[in-house]
């Protein structure tokens, strides 16, 4: 079982809080992206943040992205070559899609500043 998974176990039972949540959408026909590819870059890029509690948001289209993901403190959706940063319900700005990652991690970085 990799050290992720054990985690995620350990919260899911109460048994630790603490760590980002990774929340996506289940995909449907305006997912153009890699959606179950970028969901695991963000699990691996959050891995490091584990004195963060907030949830994140990873959506495959920015036309039902933005609405999917309000209940969220951080989220990204992407689709046809660009993404949307979404903070706190609002679209925060637009970049293109290869940039979604790190957009995220500076926003992480840069949490509660």
């Amino acid at each position: 079982m990799k050290w992720c998974s054990a985690k995620l176990i350990l919260k899911t039972l109460g048994l630790r809080s603490g760590g980002i949540e990774v929340v996506s959408c289940p995909t449907c026909g305006r997912t153009s992206i890699d959606l179950i590819g970028l969901a695991n870059q963000v699990e691996n890029l959050v891995a490091d943040y584990e004195d963060l509690n907030i949830k994140v948001a990873v959506m495959g289209c920015v036309v039902n992205g933005p609405g999917e993901a309000k209940e969220a403190d951080l989220g990204i959706a992407g689709g046809n070559g660009e993404g949307l940063l979404i903070k706190k319900g609002e679209i925060i700005k637009k970049v293109p899609e290869d940039q979604l990652l790190s957009v995220l991690e500076e926003e992480l970085k840069n949490w509660g500043k």
